[in-house]
């Protein structure tokens, strides 16, 4: 299933791929906001401190 942004348009930035598990094949689909001022490292960083927190 495709996601539609406000626009009713496909997102520009988008990343998908494969996985195999046993006998079940997984598709996966990442979509990043053209509009987020947060980096992947920032991303990446916040949700580290935030389980290091716990």
């Amino acid at each position: 299933m495709t996601q539609l942004n406000a626009n009713n348009q496909p997102p520009k930035s988008k990343a998908s791929f494969t996985k195999k598990i046993k006998s079940t094949i997984y598709e996966v689909n990442v979509y990043f906001s053209d509009t987020s001022k947060e980096t992947i490292n920032d991303k990446i960083m916040r949700l580290l401190k935030r389980e290091a927190a716990k």
